[in-house]
């Protein structure tokens, strides 16, 4: 059933030209959606990048040469969760010293909202891009990318999803190993993307070993050397945090005082076992919104930062997934997780309520991915898909 499913199909010639009053239009489009994104950043600029010093002391540990440094950066450090892809590239921000880098860094990162956006638009076929669906999902879009990249500054997150979706484009495009690379370097950015390894599975039956083999040589390059280098390395598996009481996992009635044993374990499961069954249905691309969604229903912890994975996830399926017009599933997340948490503030919502919305949410997004209901056939998106904005 899944070979049904796969991707088959290399991407067709471009589609015809399109009139200039559409190329107005989206010129139109873009100009707003960067204008909306420089907005936000602007906004959150000032005291943002709370999580730049994560990076900044990783990558000093990683080629320091003292005791507990180097190789053994996560035997020493397991509060490091952070995947060795995202200390190398934070390395010579570092350099440039504290606040120039990490306001480079700021920067940098806050490009990618309307980049990423214009990678997925990529992916939508021709007869279903209209440049109003574009406009709107990525209104309301952008404030919540814009937590992660400007107000947290947390490059692993941020890497892990731009590579997932580059991994998307992977397996559209039929290329097996950059599809497994791309997979691997998300999850060595962010050990939670490896649940986006089930999107390996839309590849071609035939080129699923390459795929496979590619992911397992990328996962080996990175983490092997600090696993055979220092056999402690594997403690940072068990590290813990506290569980904040609007966690879906206090909402599921888990009152751990801190991350459980199994959490971590059942967050890949349960994004690997999701991920497969929206292959099987043929709805590939929603891998990374129920990925995220396993982290979302799971993780001991609310950052706000989160919400931004989920509504990436949320924004491919209703953009590459759905033929609606209105993006309904971007539009619960930023309803459910990100105004509601802002809502709680001044209004009388209790922590448990927002536990609540989380696993609702989640809960909405399985159904919506999963279930059958009028959906795009994924099969034919190859063939389908413009080469033009």
């Amino acid at each position: 059933m899944i070979e049904r499913e796969a991707v088959h199909d290399r991407p067709s010639p471009p589609a015809r030209e399109t009139s200039p009053e559409q190329d107005r239009r989206s010129r139109a489009v873009w100009w707003c959606l960067w204008s909306w994104a420089a907005m936000w950043t602007g906004l959150r600029l000032p005291g943002g990048g709370g999580s730049w010093h994560y990076f900044a002391q990783g990558s000093r540990l990683l080629f320091g040469d003292d005791r507990g440094e180097g190789l053994r950066l996560y035997a020493t450090h397991p509060e490091l969760q952070i995947g060795p892809i995202a200390f190398l590239v934070a390395t010579p921000l570092r350099l440039l010293g504290a606040m120039p880098g990490r306001l480079l860094a700021l920067i940098t990162m806050s490009l990618t909202g309307p980049l990423v956006l214009y990678a997925l638009w990529h992916l939508v076929p021709a007869r279903t891009r209209q440049p109003s669906r574009l406009l709107t999902t990525g209104l309301l879009f952008l404030p919540v990318w814009a937590e992660l990249v400007t107000h947290a500054g947390h490059l692993d997150d941020v890497l892990a999803l731009l590579f997932a979706v580059a991994a998307l484009h992977a397996v559209r495009s039929s290329h097996p190993v950059a599809a497994g690379l791309l997979v691997a370097a998300s999850a060595d950015a962010k050990p939670w993307a490896a649940a986006f390894a089930p999107l390996l599975l839309a590849v071609a039956r035939p080129d699923r070993w390459r795929a496979a083999a590619a992911c397992a040589a990328g996962l080996a390059v990175a983490w092997l050397p600090f696993l055979l280098y220092d056999g402690h390395t594997l403690t940072a598996a068990s590290f813990t945090i506290p569980t904040a009481t609007s966690s879906g996992l206090r909402a599921l009635g888990f009152t751990y005082p801190r991350t459980p044993s199994w959490d971590r374990p059942a967050q890949l499961a349960l994004g690997c076992l999701l991920g497969g069954l929206t292959v099987i249905r043929g709805r590939w691309p929603a891998v990374i919104v129920l990925a995220t969604a396993a982290r979302v229903l799971l993780d001991p912890e609310v950052y706000s930062y989160y919400t931004a994975g989920i509504l990436l996830g949320a924004v491919a399926y209703d953009l590459v997934v759905s033929d609606r017009r209105w993006p309904w599933l971007t539009t619960g997340g930023l309803l459910m997780l990100h105004v509601a948490r802002l809502v709680a503030h001044i209004a009388p919502i209790s922590l448990h309520v927002l536990g609540l919305l989380r696993v609702g949410y989640v809960l909405v997004v399985i159904a919506v991915t999963l279930l059958p209901g009028r959906r795009r056939p994924m099969n034919r998106l190859a063939a389908g898909a413009a080469h033009t904005a």
